[in-house]
C-alpha cells in the first residue's frame, strides 16, 4: 500500500537548469560575433544609399560601395564556419573568399565604371557620316546610345524610336534600333497614400564588332517621336568576358563552394556557401544586362530580387545534390563542435 500510494503521487518535473554565467557570456559573445558585423555593414550601406539617392554623394561610387557591402554580407555568414578547418584549410578558405569577392564584384564594378571613354559624338541625320578614332582600342567595343526625350509635365508620357548604323572595316554595317520612353506610374505608398513614380529608359548599350581594330564610322542616324533629332554615342572598351568564359568560372566557384560546405558542414545550417554563391553569381552576371547603362539603385535592387528568386533555388538544388561531406571531414567537424 505505501508503494501504491507513493506511485500515485504526482511526479515532480526535473528542475530546470539555468545556464551558468560563463555559458551566458559565451552565448552573448557568439551572438555578437554572428550579428554585429553584418548589422554594422548593413547600417553603413543604408547610410550610403540615402546619401547617394539624395545626391549628397555621386551615385556611381555610392552604388559601387553598396554593392560591395551586400556581397561581403552574403559571404560573411558561410565564412563563419572557417574555424572548423585546420590551418591549411583556413588558408585555402581565405583564398577562396578573395576569389569569390573578385568574381562576384568584377562585373558589377565594370558595369558601374566602364572605364575610359574612347570617343563621344552627337550624331544626327545632318552631320553623318562621322569617323570615330578608335583604331587600336579593341576588336569589340561597347557603344552607349543616349537619347534626349523632350521635357514634359508630370503625368505625361514621352517616347521616341531610334536607328543608328555603324560601319567597321571588314564587316557588314551594323544597325541598332530601339526606343526610349519616359512615363509616370502611380505607386501605392502605405495603406492609403500613393505617389507618382517616373520610369525612364533613355539609354542603351550595344556591342559593336571591329574585327580589324581600325577607325569606325557612324553612317546613319534616325530619331522619330518626342525627342531631339540626335543621339549621343559613347564608345568604351568591351571589358566584360563573354558567357563562354564567365560560365566555366562560375561553375568552378560553385564547385569550390561545394567543397567548402562538405568540409565545414555549413550546408547543415542556414548559411550554406553553395546557396550564397549561386545567388551572388546570378545577381552579378545579370546586373550588366538589367536596366540602363547608367545604373542606379533601382537596378541594384532588381539584381537582389533576381538573385533571390533564381539563384537561391539553383543553390538549394546544388546543395541538395552535392551537400554530403566526406567521413573524415565529418569526424573533424564533430570534434570541432565538441570543443
Amino acid at each position: 500500500m505505501p508503494q501504491a500510494s507513493a506511485s500515485r503521487r504526482k511526479r515532480q518535473p526535473p528542475p530546470v537548469r539555468r545556464p551558468l554565467a560563463s555559458e551566458r557570456s559565451v552565448l552573448a559573445s557568439e551572438a555578437v560575433t554572428i550579428w554585429v558585423p553584418p548589422a554594422i555593414a548593413a547600417a553603413v550601406a543604408l547610410v550610403i544609399y540615402f546619401l547617394g539617392n539624395f545626391d549628397v554623394i555621386d551615385t556611381p561610387p555610392a552604388l559601387a560601395a553598396d554593392a560591395f557591402l551586400l556581397a561581403a554580407i552574403v559571404l560573411f555568414f558561410p565564412m563563419r564556419y572557417v574555424h572548423r578547418l585546420d590551418t591549411r584549410g583556413r588558408i585555402l578558405a581565405l583564398g577562396f573568399a578573395a576569389a569569390w569577392l573578385t568574381v562576384v564584384y568584377f562585373p558589377i564594378y565594370r558595369r558601374i565604371f566602364p572605364g575610359e571613354r574612347l570617343a563621344m559624338v552627337d550624331a544626327s541625320p545632318k552631320n553623318v557620316p562621322l569617323t570615330l578614332n578608335v583604331a587600336g582600342r579593341g576588336t569589340h567595343l561597347d557603344m552607349v546610345i543616349d537619347g534626349h526625350i523632350e521635357p514634359s509635365s508630370q503625368g505625361a508620357t514621352r517616347s521616341a524610336e531610334y536607328l543608328v548604323t555603324v560601319a567597321a572595316p571588314g564587316i557588314e554595317p551594323q544597325t541598332f534600333s530601339g526606343d526610349f520612353k519616359e512615363s509616370w506610374q502611380r505607386q501605392r505608398q502605405g495603406r492609403r497614400g500613393s505617389v507618382d513614380v517616373l520610369n525612364e529608359r533613355k539609354a542603351t548599350r550595344v556591342l559593336v564588332d571591329n574585327p580589324k581594330n581600325e577607325d569606325i564610322q557612324v553612317t546613319a542616324v534616325n530619331v522619330k517621336g518626342q525627342a531631339a533629332e540626335y543621339l549621343t554615342l559613347s564608345f568604351y572598351r568591351h571589358i566584360l568576358p563573354p558567357w563562354w568564359v564567365s560560365l566555366p568560372i562560375a561553375l568552378l566557384l560553385l564547385a569550390g563552394a561545394v567543397v567548402y560546405d562538405r568540409h565545414t558542414a555549413a550546408s547543415e545550417t542556414a548559411s550554406s556557401m553553395v546557396i550564397a554563391t549561386a545567388a551572388a553569381l546570378t545577381g552579378a552576371l545579370s546586373f550588366p544586362s538589367i536596366g540602363s547603362p547608367h545604373p542606379t539603385f533601382r537596378e541594384l535592387i532588381g539584381t537582389v530580387i533576381v538573385a533571390a528568386l533564381i539563384g537561391g533555388p539553383i543553390g538549394g538544388l546544388t546543395a541538395w545534390l552535392f551537400g554530403g561531406r566526406p567521413e573524415a571531414a565529418g569526424k573533424s567537424t564533430t570534434r570541432a563542435r565538441a570543443r
